[in-house]
Parts: C-alpha cells; sequence; structure tokens
C-alpha cells in the first residue's frame, strides 16, 4: 500500500478500517471466537500473503459483491474476469472458437444471440464479443488461441459462435486457499462457464460468466455469488448427438460501463 495517500484516501482507508474492525467484533463476540483460533486465522493470513493468494481469495469471497454495490444498475449481470483473459485474442470473423476437430468426450456448442441496449432494448450496431473458455475436459489453453477470440456482431448485434461445451474443473488443489476449502468441507471447483467481455467501438461495456445448464458445481460453485439463474445456458439437443445449441441476449448501457 502506498504511504502517499490524499487526504482523502487517508480518511476513506481510516474509516474502512474501523468499519471492518467493527464488523469482525461482532464476528467475535457472536462466534465466542478464542485467541488461539484468532492466532490460527492470522498465521494462516500470513502463508495466504507468502504463497501470493491474498488478492484470490478476497475476490472469491467479496468481488461479486462489491461489482453489485458500485456498478450501474441496468444490462446483463456482470461476473469476474478471471486471470486468464489475454489482450489481443484473435479475430473471429466467422464465429468459429472451435478451429479443431471435436476432442473424445467434446460436444460442440453453437451460441447465438444479440447485443441490445438495456435502456431501449434495441440492437446496438459495433459491438463485438471477446471470449474464452476451457475445452470439454475443463482444460485453458494458456499460450495458444484455441477457443479463444473477438466475434463482432452484424448492424443488428447480432452474433453467432461455434465452440465446444466447457466443463467444470477444479482450482488450487495445493495451495492455502484450496486447504481453507477443503477445511470448510467446501469443493474448490468451478461449473463449467464461459468468460465474455462484451465491446462497444473496442471499448468494454461487460464482462461476465455464462454458465452451462446441468453443469456440476453450479450449486457449490467456490466463488461466492458467481453463479445466478440469469447467467446459465439452457441448452437444446440438435439432430446431430454431439452439438447442441443456445442462445443469450447481452443488454449493455452503450458508452457507459455495465
Amino acid at each position: 500500500m502506498s504511504s502517499n495517500l490524499t487526504p482523502q484516501e487517508s480518511e476513506r482507508l481510516a474509516t474502512l478500517y474501523r468499519a471492518s474492525v467493527e464488523k469482525m467484533k461482532e464476528v467475535v463476540r457472536e462466534h465466542k471466537i478464542t485467541e488461539d483460533e484468532l492466532h490460527i486465522a492470522g498465521d494462516y493470513l500470513n502463508r495466504l500473503g507468502a504463497a501470493g493468494f491474498s488478492r484470490s481469495l478476497v475476490d472469491m469471497a467479496l468481488a461479486l459483491t462489491s461489482a453489485e454495490v458500485t456498478k450501474p444498475a441496468g444490462g446483463t449481470r456482470g461476473n469476474l474476469e478471471g486471470p486468464l483473459h489475454r489482450h489481443g485474442h484473435i479475430l473471429r470473423a466467422d464465429g468459429r472458437l472451435l478451429d479443431r476437430p471435436l476432442k473424445d468426450g467434446e460436444t460442440r456448442l453453437l451460441l447465438s444471440g444479440r447485443v441490445l441496449n438495456a435502456q431501449t432494448g434495441g440492437p446496438i450496431d459495433g459491438t463485438a464479443i471477446d471470449m474464452w473458455q476451457t475445452d470439454g475436459h475443463g482444460i485453458y489453453d494458456r499460450e495458444g488461441d484455441e477457443l479463444r477470440g473477438i466475434v463482432p456482431t452484424d448492424d443488428q448485434g447480432r452474433y453467432s459462435i461455434e465452440t465446444v461445451l466447457p466443463r467444470f474443473y477444479s482450482e488450487h488443489d495445493n495451495d492455502p486457499i484450496g486447504e481453507l476449502l477443503q477445511a470448510m468441507g467446501r469443493p474448490n471447483c468451478r461449473a463449467g462457464h464461459i468468460h465474455v467481455k462484451v465491446l462497444e467501438n473496442g471499448e468494454e461495456r461487460l464482462t461476465t460468466q455464462l454458465f452451462i445448464e446441468g453443469s456440476e458445481y453450479l450449486d457449490s460453485d467456490y466463488v461466492e455469488g458467481a453463479v445466478s439463474d440469469d447467467l446459465i445456458l439452457s441448452v437444446t439437443q440438435t439432430d446431430d448427438p454431439r452439438t447442441v445449441k443456445a442462445s443469450f441476449d447481452f443488454r449493455i448501457l452503450p458508452g457507459g460501463q455495465n
């Protein structure tokens, strides 16, 4: 934390510190937390910071609540960007994020929809869908462009994307966050999801995640508040047994961040 805070920033820091301590005192009183338990928590936080996961724990527990209270209301619900977005995704003018044969166990997903004005309901021209996700086995391509890309919409805000159904995956298998989840009896898994940024004339207007109907861990995704019914894709089987389809309309506030 910088020591060169403005007077306003310093005052806000002091206010937030006092408020946080008062809330934590309430928890200590309500649950009669012992000094030994406080020291266990302190030691855990030391290990968490040393391992570089303090920010991850804050995001996991509180980031979506912060987004709900600080971002303008209206439009599609936002969600975490996550750590694996890369700037400069390739343009997929044909909408084909899936540019290889299906792997064993994978299912093709045909995803279509529109980008609409959250206030008027009308289509928005000049938009694009920036998307990245795992494959059908829960693995991200961290180096290449597989299942990543920017898909432009047409002048009516319509898009059509060919990809695969993403699979759930586990994270934090051997780090302090996983240790905490295991101690609480909670899974360290994310439900199958697709990361999306909606761009308007190259500017980000929405960052969210779309979840897959029927995916494991929809009810126990370890990110607090990540999954909500309005972000779950309802998939329909096509004539091809290895292909399903779904639709989703993104509603954004033009010229301003969702």
